[in-house]
């Protein structure tokens, strides 16, 4: 694991977790001016709402901040699948964390959990947790990212699947990326943001290359070739162009792949075979 990815996590009372291994158990308009009738503006809360959840690990009840069914409209996805939707940045909100004791997990791993799993958070997570108040009516960006930070520390303790802490850096680079075009590129933060996003990506694809060898489907709720398809951008994005273009290969090839994926799937090597010209 490169190093600061746990980092940031002090105020939860856990520090000194730069150097943690993730993977060492596996072979993120103004209003009208005059009498005209401003248009109703619709804010990120009129988006969520709360829900109240019992914690698997210590049992209290709490609310936590949660998406609207259908409530956002989807715009458009990224090459790595990162949704977009309008007025609300959905992916903020898929972590749960108990704020009496730290267990801390995606949304659907939240109840998933097992009794050797809970025996480590409570031995390594829970004694250390500071309480925290109740969860914000809308996180920005950063509180974001302690959270799913929050999530990737239990997910190393409780020894997760290696595709649970995948996908967790994955999201997590989704937020990185949210906040740096949120700061723009003038900012001075904005490169560093851009490098841990890239550290989180790296530590995705190494996640998801463990899990496909040793996991079955579906993973993370994704069928093999959504899994295949996400693995050849993640290897793109780090430059494992000979991974990508044997992932190319399969899911083009592939009798089940959807018209769409394989769409997709002509453009993502499209891009690969210009950065390869590029290179020459």
């Amino acid at each position: 694991m490169a190093d600061g990815l746990l980092s940031g996590l002090e105020s939860f009372g856990f520090g000194g977790l730069e150097n943690m291994n993730l993977f060492e158990d596996e072979s993120k308009k103004s209003a009208p001016q005059g009498d005209e009738k401003a248009a109703p503006q619709v804010s990120e809360k009129d988006f969520l709402l709360d829900k109240t959840i019992e914690c698997p690990v210590c049992d209290s009840k709490f609310k936590y901040r949660a998406l609207k069914a259908s409530a956002a409209k989807l715009i458009g996805t990224d090459n790595d699948l990162r949704p977009r939707h309008e007025g609300i940045d959905v992916s903020k909100y898929d972590v749960i964390m108990c704020p009496m004791c730290g267990y801390t997990a995606l949304t659907r791993f939240f109840p998933g959990i097992l009794n050797l799993q809970r025996q480590k958070v409570r031995e390594k997570i829970c004694t250390n947790f500071k309480v925290r108040p109740g969860a914000p009516e809308t996180y920005t960006y950063d509180e974001a990212i302690e959270n799913y930070k929050m999530a990737l520390l239990n997910a190393v303790v409780k020894g997760a699947k290696a595709s649970e802490k995948a996908y967790i850096c994955l999201k997590t680079s989704w937020m990185y990326r949210g906040k740096a075009e949120e700061i723009g590129e003038s900012d001075p933060e904005y490169k560093n943001v851009k490098a841990t996003e890239h550290e989180f990506t790296k530590n995705a694809y190494e996640g998801f290359v463990a899990a496909v060898s040793a996991e079955n489907y579906p993973m993370c709720g994704m069928d093999e070739t959504t899994v295949d398809y996400l693995l050849a951008n993640l290897a793109n994005m780090t430059d494992h162009i000979d991974v990508c273009s044997k992932l190319i290969a399969k899911i083009l090839g592939s009798p089940t792949a959807s018209p769409r994926i394989k769409d997709k799937t002509r453009d993502l090597k499209e891009e690969v075979l210009k950065k390869i010209k590029n290179k020459q």
